[in-house]
């Protein structure tokens, strides 16, 4: 009796083990020592490529990021009126949709740390290939930010805003590494992905938001005449629901604006006021929660950040810097009495010793 039941412990015990060796596998063949890093690196990594995945659709921009097939995933309604209509627009949007997706697709690759030790050479390739694509994207971004998802005011200082702090991180990145602080390339790298990235959890708030404006009842958005045009394709059900654009089908004015109630669960119209409605402070509180979560991850590792300034100063003491392990935009510290840790306790393989 005894013996059956010591057997059946054993038996789970060593599922139990297979499993975890499995997944230990797993992360170590991707180049993590430790679970908890591959962990982190599946939800945030695996977040953002998934998402960008799922719009390599969208560099079809007139077949299916604009088209019009029921049921089909593509841009929101009336989104698009802008994107065919105006030249700069039409410009806008590919150079945003064109860049930002690839580019995106590959930072994932840039944060696996099995590529960086043993294909550095793609590493500094890719880097630089994604840096140029985000670089346009921006371009794109603020290009059709005066009409994207209404253009407020609130969302085209979101877009700037985001632009700007995206831009200055992956300046410092760039900078940082080509001064050999690796350590601060990797912050600033970090810093400004999180933000690219708010764009996943700006749509999640800005659905919530929506929902809840709607079920408010008392909200509207002005709304160009021309855009309702665009979703209705009939003059008569325009002017019928929206008798102010009667201006427009006339042509007393080509500006006539109207009111439209906001509704997620109305009709296309609707849709599009309660998306522009929520759409800027979605933005804005996706960005501030992103901004604020990578310095609470980087707060968190302190002894990648050590291990790394100190890779940073036998970088920079082989390389003859004046300053070695200060020469990028970093604290000051006196490395002259400093002990090199030889591993690194937060989850990632260390890298060959310091002579130190």
């Amino acid at each position: 009796m005894f013996g059956r039941d010591k057997a059946v412990v054993k038996s789970e015990k060593s599922q139990s083990n297979e499993k975890r060796s499995g997944y230990a596998n797993v992360h170590n063949f991707l180049g993590f020592s430790k679970g908890y890093n591959f962990i982190l690196w599946f939800i945030f990594a695996g977040a953002l490529f998934g998402f960008s995945l799922a719009r390599l659709q969208y560099l079809d921009v007139n077949g299916i990021f604009c088209g019009s097939t029921p049921g089909a995933s593509h841009a929101a309604p009336s989104e698009c009126y802008y994107y065919q209509t105006f030249d700069r627009y039409k410009i806008g949007i590919r150079l945003h949709l064109y860049t930002i997706i690839p580019a995106s697709l590959l930072v994932v690759l840039q944060f696996t740390p099995i590529i960086r030790y043993k294909a550095i050479l793609f590493h500094r390739m890719t880097g630089y290939v994604v840096v140029l694509l985000a670089t346009i994207a921006n371009v794109g971004a603020l290009m059709i930010a005066r009409h994207a998802f209404g253009g407020g005011v609130e969302v085209q200082a979101w877009v700037g805003l985001l632009a700007i702090m995206t831009m200055v991180g992956l300046f410092l990145a760039y900078y940082n590494i080509k001064r050999l602080q690796i350590d601060q390339h990797r912050a600033w790298m970090l810093r400004t992905w999180f933000y690219f990235a708010s764009i996943i959890t700006l749509r999640i708030v800005m659905i919530i938001a929506a929902q809840i404006l709607t079920a408010a009842g008392d909200y509207w958005t002005v709304q160009d005449c021309a855009k309702l045009l665009d979703i209705f394709h009939s003059s008569e059900a325009l002017t019928k629901l929206y008798p102010s654009c009667s201006a427009l089908i006339n042509g007393a004015d080509m500006s006539a604006v109207t009111l439209v109630h906001v509704n997620f669960n109305g009709t296309g119209a609707e849709l599009m006021s309660a998306m522009n409605a929520s759409f800027g402070m979605a933005g804005w509180i996706a960005l501030t929660l992103h901004a604020v979560g990578v310095e609470v991850f980087l707060h968190l590792t302190p002894q990648e950040t050590r291990r790394l300034r100190q890779l940073s100063y036998k970088r920079q003491l082989e390389a003859g810097h004046k300053n070695p392990g200060n020469s990028g935009l970093v604290p000051q510290e006196d490395f002259s009495t400093a002990k090199h840790a030889s591993s690194s306790s937060d989850g990632f393989r260390k890298e060959a010793n310091s002579p130190l």
